[in-house]
């Protein structure tokens, strides 16, 4: 799709009369259709994705012109990660006059997470033309503006939204981050506690807005109330139990992994760059600085891999199922084009796929995508723990709100990543965070060999490149190659006792 054909088409008018029957007497097309409707709603509410996709193709073609059923099938695709179909969807139901708030912002999402903020941004603008109070899409374009690293224009819309709408929790506390970032901590921290003494704050908020009290308490080194605040943020969720390492190696033996098949790498097979590890282990930074490479395109946080892979134990990775995981990934993680005057006439020889969960699935990358590659960030494990338990993951990674359960999930991590070392025969690049930020060019010639490409200066630049960062390192890697998050634990090494020890003992 070109950039000039992203803009929404005005709304079409349809004549319901012409599905059948006289005016006021539904035709049993439209019944059914309507049945369907009803009955996918609580499935697409529940996330039951692909029963609900399922059910509305069926019904697709006794109604190709019914909003409802593209908007239905948009927000279907878009939960299961097929943003080709999902975008298809969406457009069409706006062009039936579905342009509502939850239509086109669920567009803009879409744009905005495989990289097409121009898109992103241009669908926003035409919402807010049309209804310029609507609080959710001021709200997005705040947020839009900073992930495309546009710090300054997100401070600036975040203070025109709030004379023309009123103050917002979400953006009271994206405002005081962004007064954090430019060093303005005094306006931040009475934003923030400002927040938490309203007694009618949300816990959602509230936890939200300990989490970034406690980052800024952090920068200015007043590193007992920085621990307190993030503490009592993760003590508002529960903690999620780990698996252990013995019954993750009892499912998977040595024997259940060398019984999967090995496939020939298929067309494209060695396209993909997949970056694992533990969150908060430098996969941000390498992704981007790989992302850097004008021949190198990123798909984020791709969870294609896992939608493919989870909960199948190794005896249901048959030949079949091998080549059907391949042919999808590939397919769903086909490249976006390159944007830009420099990347314009290059061609997309590699996409990184920064999932540092997919450490979970090397066997079958090894098995179904041999010639793909594989770049294993590391990093001083107290440096991980701790930014593990700073960082807000929202509902996501429960382990990381305990001390305990985040000890309990790396010991976990490294006796996964060693048993692939003893069992399996694949080549996997060690990209150490340490190493990396202390002397960048030779670790950046090493892994760009590795990802069988030549260097380029761009990539000693990454915080240069304009594309969008959906992360929680969103405002890190918008600078250069730093050292100073090397050896932070040491600040907080009274506090993490106990956790210290269980990773020395690993």
């Amino acid at each position: 799709m070109r950039t000039e054909d992203r803009g929404l088409p005005k709304p079409t008018r349809t004549n319901r009369s012409t599905m059948g029957g006289p005016i006021g007497a539904p035709s049993p097309q439209q019944v059914k259709v309507h049945q369907i409707k009803a009955r996918v709603a609580p499935l697409i509410d529940s996330g039951q994705y692909a029963i609900a996709i399922e059910l509305l193709e069926e019904v697709l073609p006794l109604d190709r012109d019914d909003g409802m059923l593209h908007k239905m099938l948009g927000a279907g695709y878009a939960g299961m990660q097929n943003a080709q179909k999902a975008t298809l969807h969406l457009r069409r139901a706006a062009e039936l006059g579905f342009r509502d708030t939850d239509t086109l912002l669920s567009l803009a999402s879409i744009y905005k997470e495989n990289g097409n903020t121009h898109g992103s941004l241009q669908v926003v603008e035409k919402l807010l033309a049309e209804l310029p109070a609507d609080g959710r899409a001021n709200r997005f374009k705040a947020f839009l503006l900073r992930s495309m690293g546009d710090p300054d224009k997100a401070l600036a819309w975040i203070d025109t939204i709030h004379e023309r709408v009123g103050p917002h929790p979400d953006t009271v506390i994206l405002r005081a981050e962004l007064l954090t970032r430019f060093k303005r901590f005094d306006e931040a921290q009475a934003d923030l506690r400002g927040l938490l003494d309203e007694p009618k704050t949300t816990e959602t908020h509230r936890r939200d807005a300990f989490f970034s009290l406690g980052k800024l308490l952090d920068l200015t080194e007043r590193y007992d109330e920085a621990f307190d605040a993030i503490s009592r943020a993760n003590r508002m969720l529960p903690a999620d139990e780990v698996v252990t390492p013995e019954l993750f190696r009892e499912r998977w033996s040595p024997e259940a992994i060398g019984a999967i098949p090995q496939l020939e790498s298929p067309k494209n097979g060695d396209r993909p760059v997949f970056i694992i590890g533990m969150p908060r282990s430098g996969t941000t930074l390498t992704e981007q600085i790989l992302a850097a490479h004008p021949s190198v395109a990123t798909l984020g946080e791709s969870p294609a891999l896992n939608t493919l892979s989870r909960d199948q134990l190794p005896a249901r990775f048959d030949t079949e199922r091998l080549a059907t995981i391949a042919s999808a990934y590939l397919t769903e993680t086909a490249p976006p084009p390159l944007r830009g005057k420099k990347r314009s006439a290059n061609k997309v020889l590699r996409v990184v796929d920064k999932m540092p969960e997919n450490y979970y699935y090397v066997p079958v990358i090894d098995r179904c995508l041999p010639a793909s590659r594989v770049v294993h960030c590391t990093r001083d494990p107290r440096d991980i723990a701790l930014s593990c338990f700073f960082q807000n993951f929202g509902t996501r990674l429960g382990w990381t709100r305990r001390l305990e359960t985040i000890g309990n999930q790396h010991r976990l991590y490294r006796s996964v990543m060693n048993l692939w070392s003893e069992t399996l025969d694949i080549e996997i690049f060690e990209s150490n965070y340490e190493t990396l930020t202390s002397d960048p060019r030779p670790s950046v010639e090493t892994m760009l060999a590795h990802v069988g490409l030549p260097f380029d200066e761009s990539c000693l630049a990454h915080h240069k490149n304009k594309s969008t960062v959906n992360t929680a390192s969103v405002d890190q890697v918008r600078n250069p190659i730093y050292t100073t998050s090397q050896k932070k634990w040491e600040r907080y090494e009274k506090h993490l006792g106990p956790l210290i020890e269980m990773l020395e003992s690993e």
